[in-house]
């Protein structure tokens, strides 16, 4: 038998509000779906993160319903565990998908019971191969996987979950490798947006990466976007390219030049496009005088709008300004650097000891109590420097 791995498809996503970009995202999902269609395969298993949000857009929801329909007409059984972006305060928009019978969720509570300290998992058998799923969800993530006990109950057995693992960043990891649970053919990955397989256990771990581009890493990169094929008498898969929006990468040396002279080389650097490419600008050097606020993005934008693009971004991060502030970090705390920092921007003393406090209060991860009670001392912050501002 046959099946098609897709994942991370973010339905719904958009970008600065650019309504082909939505359509793109759209686009590389029907692609999958095309293909399982065109090539017949007896199921199809999604990873996660199937919309980009968990209340999606309504005409989101109809794209997703009418692709869904199409496999159902064909027989193809869709099965999924809910992604990140897929899970709500109360439950995930999945659930309402299959409660009219267009897939599997087999990250529902009902996979799930509790004996002793364990978690025991069941899932799905589809003729002679098993498949069960886990959320996408982080919270106490790696707890959840130590006390995890899948059932394996196929001649094939499928393990569908939502998470990194260490084996492709130990920075970006929310569990270590190990703590899969062992004893599966195929685990079928999602979360991470690049392609990455390796071998676990007597299986294969493969990430099939997201459908189209999430952000500029992926674009720099010029990451190639994929779904899988999936044999499960020969236990190979095979890689199948989507057919994204085209990105070009553009970088601008701007030593020396003033803001509106690098307007001017950056639009002289702009390659003509014939197929709405994205384009990517990155300025860099050390400008000769003047700041960066004083470069004109939008004319830089409207003149690649001219030349073909469906739109620009433009970076300015590695362009070094000759009017910034240097700060000498040598035996200084971080708190009397970003104080001498906002003192050398021309900060008076009220909004420098405001934006410390700020600093302090967000400068660490919070949990959802801990984050209410420092928004509500932020707001109090801010109205006292409003008070003695007025008062002053």
């Amino acid at each position: 038998m046959k099946f098609l791995h897709v994942t991370d498809t973010h339905l719904g996503k958009t970008e600065s509000r650019i309504r082909e970009r939505e359509l793109d995202f759209y686009n590389s999902f029907k692609q999958a779906v095309d293909y399982a269609l065109e090539k017949k395969v007896d199921f199809v298993i999604h990873s996660g993160d199937l919309f980009d949000v968990a209340r999606p857009m309504t005409r989101t929801l109809i794209f997703a319903v009418q692709q869904l329909m199409r496999l159902k007409e064909a027989n193809i059984s869709v099965y999924i565990a809910a992604g990140s972006h897929d899970i709500g305060v109360e439950d995930t928009i999945i659930s309402v998908l299959e409660a009219i019978g267009l897939l599997k969720n087999l990250s529902a509570a009902r996979y799930y019971k509790t004996q002793g300290d364990k978690i025991v998992m069941d899932g799905e058998m589809f003729r002679d191969i098993f498949i069960c799923g886990l959320a996408g969800k982080r919270e106490n993530i790696s707890d959840v996987y130590e006390k995890l006990q899948p059932a394996r109950k196929g001649k094939y057995n499928i393990f569908i979950f939502h998470h990194a693992i260490s084996d492709i960043s130990e920075k970006f990891a929310d569990i270590t490798t190990s703590l899969l649970p062992k004893g599966f053919d195929y685990y079928a990955a999602g979360h991470w947006h690049g392609f990455f397989e390796t071998k676990y256990d007597r299986g294969i771990v493969v990430y099939p990466g997201s459908t189209d581009f999430n952000d500029l890493t992926e674009m720099e990169n010029h990451q190639e976007k994929y779904f899988c094929i999936v044999d499960t008498e020969t236990k190979k898969y095979e890689k199948i390219r989507i057919n994204t929006r085209p990105i070009v990468s553009v970088s601008v040396n701007c030593a020396g030049c003033d803001a509106k002279e690098v307007s001017q080389k950056t639009i002289m650097s702009i390659p003509p496009s014939g197929d709405q490419a994205i384009l990517i600008i990155k300025l860099n050097g050390k400008l000769g005088k003047g700041t960066k606020s004083g470069i004109d993005r939008n004319i830089i934008s409207e003149s690649a709008k001219s030349s073909g693009y469906l739109y620009t971004k433009i970076y300015l991060s590695e362009l070094e300004n000759p009017e910034a502030p240097f700060v000498s970090t040598e035996r200084k705390t971080v708190s009397e650097i970003e104080e001498e920092y906002l003192k050398k921007q021309k900060y008076d003393d009220a909004s420098v000891n405001v934006a410390k406090q700020m600093i302090t209060l967000f400068g660490k991860k919070l949990s959802p109590a801990e984050l209410k009670a420092r928004q509500k001392a932020a707001v109090e912050i801010v109205r006292g420097f409003l008070v003695d501002t007025k008062t002053d």
